[in-house]
């Protein structure tokens, strides 16, 4: 069984983990449920929001503490990099962008740009192929 201590010594690293995969202001927590186990949640603010409580959230749950984290490592090593999570973001707004644009019955001549874009991003973003990481311990 392990102390608390301990539990503090495997989970310090992973906000920072978070960061490196350009996560904003990182927090995790364990959670010991009745009946259900011990899971991990992590928390990150939303790309370019201007307030602390709009967040993104992931939660992983496990047998024990060692297979929660194991899954938890293991999901943040599979995020993208913090360039790719940018360049993601991005075109979903520019996704967004072009759907109001045929909505609203915009000109051939100006959406154009904006498909060619997207379609070059699109083959960028399907050739990634993110390197793997090892797990800290």
């Amino acid at each position: 069984m392990l102390t608390i201590e301990e539990i503090y010594a495997k989970i310090n690293p992973l906000p920072a983990m978070l960061s490196a995969k350009g996560r904003v202001s990182p927090e995790l927590e364990v959670r010991i449920e009745a009946n259900a186990g011990i899971g991990i949640m992590m928390s990150w603010k939303k790309p370019h929001v201007h307030n602390d409580w709009e967040k993104e959230y992931e939660y992983v749950s496990g047998e024990d503490f060692n297979d929660a984290l194991h899954k938890t490592v293991k999901l943040i090593n599979e995020l993208p990099s913090a360039e790719q999570a940018k360049l993601q973001h991005f075109m979903g707004k520019l996704g967004k962008l072009i759907d109001a644009g045929r909505e609203d019955g915009i000109a051939v001549d100006y959406m154009n740009p904006l498909l060619d874009t997207m379609k070059r991003l699109s083959e960028n973003v399907i050739t990634y192929k993110p390197e793997s990481e090892p797990i800290p311990y």
